[in-house]
């Protein structure tokens, strides 16, 4: 599917949230959308200096035209933080019509600060946490005049690394401690697993019929991105071995194909025309657009069935009144 950057459409009038705006695939997706006449966009981030600093950048590029970017102090590995985020947004709008789950980390050892493995932690449960706060006010917004089923949207990177999760996931015991048994990549392919599996599991809990809200997780093809620089225990030599390994593979830089796949997701409507298919919610889609190429797991309803149960018990109290 031939889906270009200059096919999204006007966002006018759209409150939009971006994690891990700051940098990468996360930064160039709050300066497309910044330049397509949005009220507000929420450029989510832990570091607020390089917010502050990517906000600038991107202001600079986007020129006069740039939508107001806002940032929004959040740490996905502290829930106490990822609720005060969500509360913040709350009291300031009464929409909320893009969610971005973007922000993520890859290769990191030890665990967040409420005990979850660290990968696991960040990309799984702070982003569910973020979005199960949120989905209230995106069903209000689902629910107003003018807007069509399915424009509401929240869009969940995973990764085709979800195909490194061993057998045995979910190993939900070992995924609230360190993990240290298992190894860099199973973990970091157990926290992509779950993402996609959490979107379709909110595809079905908040079916789009019934809330408005259409759910989906892509995968953003090979990207070179800053993922693992941002990481204490990369050796230098090995982010250099990564570079270099990115150019013989052709992987593609943020600005010219890495972004595309979410933001088809994101916003895409139905019926644009030209051969151009918005997503289904729930669905798992590769650049741009391909669904099914997950690996047998990513479809296994009973494994994504357990994630939802054990994550909905593990954000009870965090979802309290």
């Amino acid at each position: 599917m031939a889906f270009k950057l200059s096919d999204i459409p006007s966002l006018k009038d759209k409150v939009i949230l971006v994690t891990g705006g700051n940098e990468g695939l996360g930064k160039e997706s709050v300066f497309q959308l910044a330049t397509r006449s949005p009220a507000k966009i929420y450029l989510a981030a832990r570091n607020p200096s390089k917010a502050e600093a990517a906000i600038a950048e991107i202001k600079q590029r986007a020129g006069p035209e740039c939508a107001p970017i806002q940032l929004l102090s959040l740490d996905l590995s502290s829930l106490d933080s990822v609720k005060k985020a969500a509360a913040e947004v709350t009291a300031n709008e009464s929409r909320l019509d893009l969610l971005i789950a973007n922000a993520g980390v890859m290769g990191a050892g030890g665990v967040t600060e409420d005990g979850y493995e660290l990968q696991f932690g960040v990309n799984h449960m702070g982003h569910a946490l973020l979005i199960r706060s949120l989905l209230p006010l995106m069903q209000e917004t689902a629910q107003r005049e003018g807007i069509s089923a399915g424009e509401t949207r929240c869009v969940i990177l995973s990764s085709s690394a979800e195909s490194f999760a061993p057998a045995s996931i979910y190993p939900f015991d070992e995924l609230k401690s360190d993990y240290a048994s298992a190894g860099m990549w199973a973990k970091y392919g157990i926290s992509k697993m779950a993402n996609l599996h959490y979107a379709s599991q909110l595809a079905i809990h908040y079916p789009e019929a019934k809330t408005g809200i259409r759910f989906v997780s892509v995968h953003p093809g090979g990207v070179i991105t800053n993922l693992g620089d941002t990481l204490n225990n990369w050796p230098k030599t090995e982010r250099v071995v990564r570079k270099f390994a990115a150019m013989l593979l052709n992987l593609k830089p943020v600005e010219e194909e890495g972004v595309r796949n979410q933001l088809w997701a994101a916003t895409c409507p139905d019926g644009m025309g030209d051969g151009l298919k918005a997503p289904e919610s729930g669905g798992f889609y590769y650049p741009v657009g391909i669904a099914g190429k997950g690996s047998k797991t990513a479809y296994n309803k009973a494994k994504a069935d357990e994630l939802w149960e054990w994550t909905e018990k593990e954000l009870q109290p965090h979802l309290a009144v």
